[in-house]
């Protein structure tokens, strides 16, 4: 059975974090492109949600005993085969994780219009966290 409280934990952190980068999205592009420490933070709390939904993903995978996942984008293909994700979100959740591991391992490369753009759709996570909380 899924543990329920661990799943919750990861919801909380998913939305405190999309909240955060509410938050920033309301600054201009040169408030954001100037300023250092708020692009830190938007990057971290990409980051975390983008984590939060992998960690929810494979912990309802694992419990489930469905197939294990290629690597992290995979996760959210597992979910929609099985009929718990609509393969339209499976698929923007993909590229969530591929923008996961671009801000974690390529880090030099970051493009902040990228990460700005990012800020201003945080729909994805919404609709996720949407579909998570209905299974529980």
């Amino acid at each position: 059975m899924v543990d329920k409280e661990k799943v919750e934990q990861r919801l909380i952190k998913l939305e405190q974090a999309v909240r955060k980068l509410k938050e920033i999205a309301m600054c201009s592009w040169d408030e954001y492109s100037n300023n250092e420490a708020l692009r830190d933070r938007a990057e971290r709390n990409l980051q975390v949600a983008a984590q939060a939904c992998i960690d929810i993903a494979n912990h309802i995978i694992a419990d489930r005993g469905y197939r294990t996942p290629q690597g992290y984008a995979d996760s959210f293909a597992v979910l929609s085969e099985e009929g718990l994700i609509p393969v339209e979100l499976a698929t923007k959740m993909k590229m969530v994780a591929g923008f996961r591991n671009i801000l974690v391992h390529d880090y030099l490369e970051i493009d902040n219009r990228i990460v700005y753009k990012s800020l201003k759709d945080l729909n994805d996570f919404i609709e996720f966290a949407k579909h998570i909380y209905h299974l529980l």
